[in-house]
């Protein structure tokens, strides 16, 4: 699997460049994960603009390091959701964990503006 990542700002923007998210591509994600927290980035947009479902081995992964990242003032907000991640989002509840935005400058301005 194939994942850009980019910095704006103090913001690191995760936009995996796949359709499908699925355990072969969990490990590639995870060491984004962990090289941000390392690196001491600790706000996250996970950009879904390419993503049409991911699947719940990767919802563990946002779970653990949304709780690292909150420890640090950080934390992990979607961006650019298609309709399968965002009913994946609400049937597991995770829109009461992850802020979900609409188009990236929106999940920009909530960390910009301290959200």
């Amino acid at each position: 699997m194939k994942v850009k990542s980019y910095k704006i700002e103090d913001i690191l923007v995760i936009e995996p460049q796949e359709k499908f998210l699925t355990g072969d591509d969990i490990k590639e994600l995870e060491d984004k994960f962990a090289e941000a927290y390392s690196a001491g980035a600790y706000k996250i947009i996970m950009d879904f603009s390419r993503t049409e479902l991911i699947y719940s081995a990767f919802i563990s992964v946002l779970l653990e390091y949304s709780q690292k990242l909150r420890q640090k003032e950080g934390g992990i907000k979607f961006a650019n959701p298609g309709l399968e991640v965002k009913k994946i989002v609400e049937v597991t509840h995770l829109g009461q964990i992850f802020e979900t935005y609409s188009n990236l400058e929106e999940a920009l301005d909530s960390f910009r503006k301290g959200k």
